[in-house]
């Protein structure tokens, strides 16, 4: 696996202040939970529209002729690559070091299928592999220091589902207490299996309760403006049970949809604009707070689309994809390569990173856990900077 290392020196006293912050683990971050926060682009996000290769500018306007993204709709990321201008936020975080982009994700013999490719994404598994947990479910357990491992906001907990993790999910925390506000703990003994697993539901919403109310003492007030869509929301809800030092690990949010098969250009525009509002926004609460060397945000998506646009000013389901890893102490750059558009099968660009080596090294690199393995023979990625 290649990595193309891009490294942009900044005088200003901001960069320097920034890069501080994730050179080594401060005092503080060391006391700190690392916390990985998994961003799913529902739907299948368009990443040849999200992230432009350069250096494949001539084929990439004759596969997209009006989808294409022109010179003022879109932002130079660095002398090879350039970003949706959506997206035009992302250059700070770029030039202080604490951006990766991971280039070709994707697997073998890619499903198409929202549903079915979602799993595997979720499951970290093989293409015709069916397992019972997700990635996480079983290494949260292992790590977490509350009785609550993961808080999922919004759609879709299966990377937690499965295993022995202790997860919530929710819409909103205020909306989460008006609901639990009555909850009890259930004192019955029972063997019945399916009642068991119905009052450790019911124990696993009290803990939640009990952990969350003991946050809200602290009475967090953000110091950073959040966009108001349900996105914005639910990211400075997060941002805020961070602040409370509740020591979660994980949580888990979704955007979308990025279905785009027609009249993409808008839409995508839009949903770009709400990523990078809400990422940056909780970069900055997390930045003023202290918390930011602690937190990683990185997303994913069920599949890519294909290099050429379809009939209806969108693009079909696709294969490999690029996508962000955001935070205090990632080792900012380029990861994998770009797929070639010129070399496609069955209209599709070839994947040349396997998406579950980005999870591994993840876990491996932000928990500590070297021993954690979803698959032979995957390439490590040096995600993080030197501790």
């Amino acid at each position: 696996m290649q990595r193309r290392d891009f490294l942009n020196l900044s005088a200003s006293a901001a960069t320097v202040a920034i890069a501080s912050s994730f050179s080594s683990l401060s005092l503080a971050a060391a006391n700190k939970m690392p916390v990985l926060i998994l961003i799913e682009l529902n739907g299948g996000n368009d990443s040849h529209n999200t992230v432009i290769d350069l250096n494949q500018l001539g084929v990439y306007q004759q596969l997209r002729p009006q989808l294409g993204l022109a010179e003022d709709e879109r932002v130079r990321l660095d002398k090879n690559y350039a970003l949706h201008r959506s997206l035009a936020g992302f250059i700070a975080p770029w030039q202080s070091g604490e951006l990766a982009l991971v280039h070709g994700l994707g697997y073998p013999e890619a499903n198409k299928s929202h549903f079915r490719s979602i799993e595997i994404w979720d499951m970290a598994s093989a293409h015709d592999e069916y397992l019972s947990a997700g990635w996480l479910a079983n290494i949260l357990p292992k790590i977490s220091k509350s009785e609550i491992d993961a808080l999922i906001f919004g759609r879709n907990g299966s990377a937690f589902a499965g295993g022995s993790t202790s997860h919530v999910q929710l819409d909103n925390l205020q909306a989460y207490f008006n609901k639990v506000q009555g909850v009890k703990a259930s004192q019955q003994a029972t063997v019945n299996s399916a009642l068991k697993y119905l009052l450790g539901l019911n124990q696993t919403i009290v803990d939640s309760k009990t952990l969350l109310m003991r946050g809200l003492a602290k009475e967090i007030k953000l110091k950073t403006e959040f966009p108001s869509n349900v996105f914005g929301r639910q990211m400075a809800d997060i941002a805020k049970v961070i602040r409370m030092d509740l020591q979660i690990p994980a949580f888990k949010i979704a955007l979308g949809s990025f279905d785009t098969h027609k009249s993409q250009k808008g839409k995508h525009q839009q949903l770009l604009k709400q990523l990078a509002d809400g990422m940056l926004a909780l970069r900055a609460e997390l930045i003023i707070s202290g918390h930011w060397p602690s937190v990683m945000m990185m997303t994913y998506s069920e599949f890519g689309r294909r290099a050429a646009q379809n009939g209806s000013g969108g693009s079909d389901h696709g294969t490999a994809a690029s996508h962000f890893l955001l935070g205090g102490r990632v080792r900012g750059g380029h990861f994998g390569d770009y797929p070639s558009l010129s070399e496609l099968v069955d209209r599709d660009v070839m994947y040349n990173t396997d998406f579950r080596a980005v999870y591994q090294s993840v876990v491996r690199q932000w928990w500590g856990q070297p021993q954690f393995q979803l698959a032979t023979g995957l390439d490590e990625l040096k995600l993080l900077h030197s501790s």
